[in-house]
């Protein structure tokens, strides 16, 4: 497929997002747009393509829209009702829905498939839409709202100071990595000690301004048969982005965010930089459900830093309860081995002493 001229952007702008004005903003998803829907060579296919014309993305999203309790074996037998023999087809038919769901709720929903079965990063596991599976379900799946401790995130909303990028960076050297798979926002590997960060916030605004009018706590069925997912999901994101990690009363955050714009790979989206208010209410005293749990974590992670040298992680590593307990008994049997080991060496020197005194009792005077 070619790229998309200006005039198919704007359509697609317009019926995904109502924002044919802001169109503009949309430069980095035209990228991830481009990047999914244009070819990077060319193939000869003997069955015709699923995605022919850039209509066919919108037409298969506004059929999704319209029937967002359908599974995706049925939706598929909707929306290609012609069947081919070639195997190559189907998989053709199959990435254009995945293709057609990134673009309409920047989900992935065959990021599964790029990775083993048992892969897991902070505690996330990557989901896919199953084909008996309904896509409400999915996407409920794909962003579960359940916060293990609602505590620990208050306190974390409450010391948000200490979540800034730039702090986060120096106290905990932590590196940021966009992503255009909403699904990992705030998402922490330990391991590299990276913290992907959703970046299209062009697509954020868009979307909480299709549900301006709609009760936060809107449910996730109601919300996609509007084309848009829950506002409590999309405020969080946004939320987290202006007030939290880029905040922009801080001079340091604002500069941090500027150098990841320009100089990340890939780049964050200038739209970031457009602080325009939020275009619904925040609600007082605002609580995160969806991201709480990794809201949670990241602040754990700043105010228990780990530390950058090899010798303080591998001691942070064995620093558990269960090893303090360890050490502390196997202090115990030391200083018991070690007192004994005096008390031989003692009852020795005592014994050494006692010889000595007989050796020179035993010696005859010299006439």
């Amino acid at each position: 497929m070619r790229s998309a001229t200006t005039s198919e952007k704007r359509s697609i702008v317009r019926d995904l997002f109502g924002a044919e004005d802001k169109l503009p903003s949309f430069s980095t998803y035209f990228k991830l747009y481009d990047s999914l829907t244009t070819p990077q060579y060319t193939t000869v296919q003997i069955y015709p393509s699923a995605l022919n014309l850039h209509d066919d993305i919108r037409r298969l999203a506004l059929e999704l829209r319209a029937n967002p309790h359908t599974t995706r074996e049925e939706f598929k037998d909707r929306v290609f009702p012609q069947k081919f023999a070639d195997p190559e087809t189907a998989v053709d038919q199959e990435r254009a829905i995945n293709v057609a769901v990134q673009l309409m709720l920047m989900i992935d929903c065959s990021d599964k498939d790029r990775h083993c079965e048992d892969y897991e990063v902070g505690g996330f596991r990557p989901v896919r839409w199953e084909g008996s599976e309904r896509f409400t379900d999915f996407v409920r799946k794909a962003f579960p709202n359940e916060v293990h401790d609602q505590g620990k995130v208050r306190t974390a909303m409450k010391e948000k100071n200490a979540l800034k990028c730039w702090k986060m960076k120096k106290r905990a050297h932590i590196k940021f990595l966009p992503t255009d798979n909403l699904a990992e926002h705030m998402l922490y590997d330990p391991h590299d000690g990276i913290v992907r960060i959703f970046r299209q916030t062009a697509f954020l605004k868009a979307h909480l301004r299709l549900s301006a009018d709609l009760p936060i706590n809107y449910g996730i069925t109601e919300s996609l048969q509007m084309g848009t997912l829950p506002p409590q999901l999309l405020l969080e994101t946004l939320h987290s982005l202006q007030c939290i990690l880029f905040p922009p009363v801080d001079e340091k955050s604002s500069r941090f965010l500027e150098n990841l714009v320009q100089n990340a790979q890939p780049g964050f989206d200038p739209d970031c930089l457009l602080y325009e208010g939020y275009p619904r209410s925040v609600p007082e005293n605002f609580e995160y459900y969806y991201w709480g749990n990794r809201l949670a974590k990241l602040h754990y992670v700043v105010t228990n830093p780990r530390p950058s040298h090899r010798i303080g992680q591998w001691i942070q590593r064995h620093s558990s309860d269960r090893n303090a307990l360890f050490v502390a008994i196997l202090s115990l049997v030391l200083s018991a081995f070690f007192g004994f080991l005096s008390v031989v060496l003692g009852l020795f020197q005592v014994w050494l002493a006692y010889q000595s005194w007989r050796a020179q009792m035993n010696t005859p005077p010299v006439a």
